[in-house]
């Protein structure tokens, strides 16, 4: 006597393999396409890891200076090798991993890469302009600081909105919190409180997302 066949057991293909169900060529995409936008996507966490090590260095040159354990002079080069590998580390991964893509994404993050230079530019313009009105100096020494990391905060904070990034949008509301704090205490902490207290929560975020890239 034939048996009829069930409907619910796996079909076999010649070799005698299980053939694949739909969930799991569903599945073998989902992951193709995880890994495809791992590769191609920037690391973010680099660009979180070279800024917080930025901060850090450049928040404890300016305290050091400021209890006069270094000059003023040492202070000002250690800013401006730590920018300036910073920006150089941040723009060639940017080029590399932008790369073959274009669209209106492309120019989404063009434009909003540009709106760094720019607005600092703008506020180093600012800060200029109050130095010329005979505040001070240990005034411009807290507030000029304070500026700069509020604006980072504030940008960081609209890449969360822009890009649906928790991420962005609570280090934003942090290192603006780390602003206020910053020029709330003054000298000579106040270089101190900017660079653990900002470079920090940079490199937290740094490892958090390389951790998550790696994982995928």
């Amino acid at each position: 006597m034939m048996t009829e066949r069930r409907t619910d057991e796996p079909r076999v293909q010649e070799g005698g393999e299980d053939a694949p169900s739909a969930a799991d060529a569903l599945a073998i995409i989902q992951q193709a396409q995880s890994h495809a936008s791992s590769r191609l996507s920037p690391s973010i966490g680099v660009f979180y890891l070279v800024w917080g090590i930025s901060w850090v260095v450049i928040g404890l040159a300016w305290f050091l200076a400021g209890i006069d354990v270094v000059s003023v002079a040492v202070s000002s080069w250690v800013t401006g090798i730590a920018v300036v590998g910073a920006a150089c580390v941040s723009a060639a991964v940017g080029i590399r991993t932008g790369r073959g893509v274009s669209g209106p994404s492309s120019r989404q993050g063009l434009w909003y890469g540009l709106s760094w230079p720019i607005s600092m530019s703008l506020l180093g313009v600012l800060v200029g302009v109050l130095g010329s009105r005979n505040l001070p100096g240990d005034t411009m020494s807290v507030i000029a600081p304070a500026l700069y990391v509020f604006l980072a905060g504030a940008l960081y904070m609209l890449s969360g909105a822009v890009w649906s990034s928790r991420v962005d949008y609570v280090l934003g509301i942090w290192i603006m919190v780390v602003a206020v704090v910053s020029a709330m205490v003054g000298l000579p902490a106040s270089p101190l409180i900017i660079g653990l207290g900002g470079g920090g929560a940079l490199l937290f975020a740094g490892v958090r997302a390389m951790v998550h890239r790696s994982a995928r």
